[in-house]
This record gives structure tokens, C-alpha cells and sequence, in this order.
């Protein structure tokens, strides 16, 4: 430590270095699955079938895609803890910055996906009572 700088040693950089190649594996599936799924939703759309799955296809291949590419945004930012010098901190900031970023996405997305749970559970309730009722 000089100049009021860290330095990550070489296990730690070994660590970070391994986080980073595994982040980079998972984003190329995440990228591929999204392009295949938006494609898939596409082709959906435009044979009309819209209620069948088309529209919720293509949003997820798009969700898995953004997801794909900022988890290699998060990858190459733990890359340069390990490929600088100096900047290690920095460069640190920088990373969890990106993971924020992907997980505030993925905090959100789960968030909503509740709620439209819930919905549909009381919707089922509300309206199966009525229709046993009936």
C-alpha cells in the first residue's frame, strides 16, 4: 500500500479473476437464451399468436438479454480489478456498481412478478368461488 492505494494480493486477484470467468460463462448463455427467446416471441407475433405465448416470449428473451449483457458489464469490471494496478478500489466501486445495476433489475422484475402472483391467486379465488357458486 503506497500512495493511499490498495493492491488486491494474488490469491485475491486469483479470486476475483475466477468470479469474473464464471460471470463472463453465465452471460453468454443468458445473451444466447434472450436472442433465441426474442426470436421466438417475434416469430410468435407474427403469425398472430399473441395470446399463445408471443408478446411474454419476447419480453423474456429481452429481459435475458439486458441481464446477459450487464452481467458481462459486471465480468469485465471485476476484469480490470486484476488486469490495472492502482486502481483496485476504484475499480472494485466500479464492479459492485454493476452488480447493483443487474440485481436491482432482477429485485424489481421478481418484485413485479409477485404482485401479478398475487393477483392472479385472488382472481382465481374471487372468481372460482362465484363460478362454484353459481
Amino acid at each position: 500500500m503506497d500512495n493511499g492505494t490498495y493492491e488486491f494480493n494474488e490469491s485475491q486477484n486469483q479470486l476475483i479473476l475466477d468470479l469474473s470467468k464464471k460471470m463472463l460463462f453465465v452471460s453468454y448463455f443468458l445473451i444466447a437464451g434472450g436472442i433465441l427467446g426474442a426470436l421466438g416471441g417475434v416469430i410468435m407475433l407474427l403469425k398472430g399468436m399473441l395470446l399463445q405465448g408471443g408478446f411474454g416470449e419476447l419480453v423474456q428473451g429481452v429481459i435475458l438479454l439486458i441481464t446477459g449483457i450487464w452481467t458481462i458489464n459486471a465480468a469485465k469490471a471485476f476484469q480490470l480489478i486484476v488486469d490495472t494496478q492502482g486502481n483496485d478500489i476504484e475499480n472494485l466501486m466500479g464492479a459492485l456498481g454493476q452488480l447493483r445495476k443487474l440485481y436491482t433489475l432482477q429485485y424489481w422484475l421478481f418484485l413485479i412478478a409477485v404482485i401479478f402472483m398475487a393477483i392472479a391467486l385472488i382472481l382465481t379465488i374471487i372468481f372460482g368461488i362465484a363460478a362454484g357458486g353459481s
